[in-house]
């Protein structure tokens, strides 16, 4: 392990900012840090738990070198962490991408208000060493906070985006019960289809939905998991959560270790014995993010996807957990949402000429994949919004 430059800010609240190449993530001291600055973090990512750290850097291929930023108190409490791992660039650069990059749904780091600032000094002072960063999803809230002034302020190049966005539901501040919301949100009919749906499906046989937190019970009810995927329209078209060579075993290994840390809930709809729907919620203070929903095309004329969150989100509402339905959400999500909001993606880039070459590249492929989807926007897409709207 080699610890890299430090950063001080010139505050009576010193931060100090350790730069480490090759750290482990999974040392138990560490994890221990982590865990109590989820306790009081203000910007919060659940995909930078332990417990993500630890299973997406073990299937990493051999060679691959983590970058963790980590602020600090003078004192050596933990105000922040942002990983990332270097990866190769333009004409024999190097860069920075964040851990899990081809999982997670948010990139920014877990902070407090003072860790969050150091860490994007930290991230600007890695700009000599490597050609550029990627961070391709955050929150609005976190970029207009932190990282936006501090590249309106830098001398380097940028290419920023809004490329997807999310929809929540805000945790009820009153007495509202959850049937009322829907009430205010879903018209008349919408409830009468949906109430349609749920008789046609009672019909078939007994329908039952199991929630699970635990680890031996998220573990149980891992292969049954894999019967409602492999039916799912998602899977068919290659976009399935176990589409890809290795992500079933990841998220075998991953999610009963986070029911360890009461930082997953599994629900499976079953009709009798068959399941045939099943949901991901991410767990934190006061919030549940729907990482994951599939169901059996075979049923799909019932929404056994759309009745299972409907189910979710009524307990969402009753612990009082603002749901987010996570970068990427269909039209008819937002209209269950109490508001919507932009995702941003930055690109930052060293001022030099490979810094220049490299961002007008990437300009010209963001055209080209854009011209792409817009020629199959009125086939596949078109289609598979369709199918998403029978969850």
């Amino acid at each position: 392990m080699k610890a890299g430059v430090q950063v001080r800010q010139d505050s009576a609240d010193s931060v100090e900012l350790s730069i480490f190449h090759e750290r482990d993530p999974s040392s138990p001291e560490l994890c221990e840090e982590v865990d109590r600055l989820l306790e009081r973090a203000t910007i919060r990512n659940p995909y930078f738990a332990p417990e993500w750290l630890n299973s997406w850097l073990g299937r990493q291929p051999s060679g691959t070198r983590p970058l963790l930023l980590l602020a600090r108190t003078g004192q050596g409490e933990l105000e922040g962490l942002w990983p990332f791992v270097e990866r190769p660039g333009l004409l024999g650069s190097k860069g920075l991408w964040p851990f899990v990059y081809d999982e997670a749904n948010y990139f920014h780091p877990v902070a407090t208000d003072e860790g969050a600032r150091s860490l994007v000094r930290g991230l600007k002072s890695q700009l000599g060493q490597f050609l550029f960063s990627w961070i391709p999803l955050m929150s609005d809230a976190f970029w207009e906070e932190f990282l936006e002034p501090e590249t309106k302020g830098s001398k380097f190049l940028t290419l920023t985006r809004m490329p997807r966005k999310t929809a929540l539901i805000e945790a009820p501040a009153g007495d509202e019960a959850f049937d009322d919301f829907l009430e205010r949100k879903l018209g008349s009919k919408s409830r009468k289809s949906l109430r349609y749906d749920r008789r046609k499906l009672s019909e078939q046989g007994e329908v039952t939905i199991e929630k699970v937190d635990s680890f031996e019970e998220v573990r149980a009810s891992m292969p049954a998991t894999c019967l409602v995927e492999v039916e799912s329209w998602k899977s068919k078209e290659g976009a399935g959560l176990y589409s890809i060579r290795g992500k079933r075993g990841f998220f075998f290994e991953l999610l009963p270790e986070l029911a360890k840390s009461g930082r997953v809930r599994l629900s499976l709809m079953r009709l009798d014995d068959r399941p045939i729907a099943w949901q991901i919620d991410l767990l934190d203070q006061g919030y549940a993010g729907v990482h994951h929903l599939a169901f059996d095309r075979a049923y799909g004329k019932y929404s056994p996807g759309k009745q299972l969150l409907l189910e979710n989100l009524g307990l969402a509402w009753r612990e009082r957990r603002t749901v987010d339905f996570l970068p990427g959400n269909f039209d008819y999500k937002e209209k269950w949402s109490s508001r919507v909001e932009p995702v941003r993606e930055l690109h930052w880039f060293g001022k030099c000429l490979r810094g220049r070459l490299a961002i007008r590249l990437l300009r010209w492929n963001m055209r080209a994949r854009r011209k792409i989807r817009e020629k199959a926007a009125s086939t596949k897409a078109g289609e598979n919004v369709l199918r998403a709207s029978e969850e």
